[in-house]
């Protein structure tokens, strides 16, 4: 494969990484599990397993890495103190369902924020790809009864689930200023370190005020899966993709974390498959070609 269909193939493999990340999010409050105390344990994780990995290339390029300190602090503390910090206090009060649905606004926020923040051109393809794609995740989460979707009501844990969007849609164009000369697991475990500090704070704060991170099996085991899997490995993955195929050409497929949702159900938990699934799966998909395999705008002046 070429280097942008490896980047392609990464980004859906970060996709599908991801995809219990949300049901981690909903059994966590059941396990007494704090949301800020997941996201820093899940990250404190996730770097002592890439750092033995990147310790040649942080010792090789430190120079480098002090030099680019703004925006590995700023992608730290969207990516890695912000968007999951939002995501585990958004699901602490909103449904699965009405999270998700906020999800989808991803590739249209990546794709304004481009527009908006890099002079990148919209097609009226794009946007249409989009579009489509949105009203295929409706139909997943809503299980085929549009009901479902009249009967969703605002509430704060909405607000936290776009906040997160936003930062993850900001960490998204960050990725486009790393030095092409930057190691990238050096960049990460940098940006790890950056956004543990900004979290830190949070993270004492939320213990004194009686909610204690739990040491249980429980606990264990969530904080592994996310540290392993929707971090090292999805956040790994994720990174190189952007790399390859640029901000908004990922941020389409962000619409396939439900598809691959309801089918590790049906293959891991015995869920059935039904209509709805095939159908909005197909439909998003369908929505994710159009706006990447159409030809591309040309450029702004301004975009490089």
């Amino acid at each position: 494969m070429n280097n942008t269909a490896w980047g392609y193939a990464f980004v859906v493999l970060a996709v599908l990484s991801w995809a219990g990340n949300a049901i981690v999010g909903r059994l966590a409050p059941g396990a007494d599990i704090p949301p800020i105390a997941l996201n820093f344990w899940r990250w404190a994780g996730a770097l002592l397993l890439l750092a033995p990995f990147a310790f040649g290339a942080v010792r090789a390029q430190w120079r480098l890495l002090l030099a680019n300190w703004r925006l590995i602090s700023a992608f730290g503390a969207t990516s890695i103190a912000g968007f999951n910090s939002m995501l585990y206090l958004a699901l602490e009060h909103t449904t699965v369902v009405q999270a998700t649905l906020i999800s989808a606004m991803l590739p249209a926020m990546v794709i304004a924020s481009a527009r908006l923040f890099l002079g990148q051109p919209i097609s009226a393809r794009q946007a249409a790809g989009v579009v489509v794609s949105v009203a295929g995740v409706a139909v997943i989460v809503a299980r085929g009864d549009m009901e479902v979707l009249r009967a969703l009501t605002p509430n704060r844990g909405d607000a936290w689930m776009l906040i997160a969007v936003a930062f993850w849609a900001a960490q998204t164009l960050m990725l486009r200023f790393v030095p092409k000369s930057m190691n990238l697991l050096a960049f990460q475990v940098a940006a790890f370190v950056a956004g543990l500090i900004v979290a830190l704070p949070f993270y004492v704060a939320e213990t004194a005020g009686g909610r204690p991170m739990p040491i249980t099996l429980s606990a264990v085991l969530l904080v592994g899966y996310t540290s392993l899997f929707a971090s090292a490995i999805g956040y790994t993955l994720w990174n190189l993709g952007v790399l390859r195929v640029g901000a908004k050409a990922a941020g389409y497929f962000g619409n396939l974390y439900p598809v691959f949702g309801a089918l590790l159900g049906i293959v891991l938990l015995d869920e059935p498959l039904q209509w709805f699934h095939a159908v909005g799966g197909a439909v998003v998909l369908a929505g994710i070609l159009l706006a990447t395999l159409g030809p591309a705008p040309r450029p702004a002046a301004s975009a490089e």
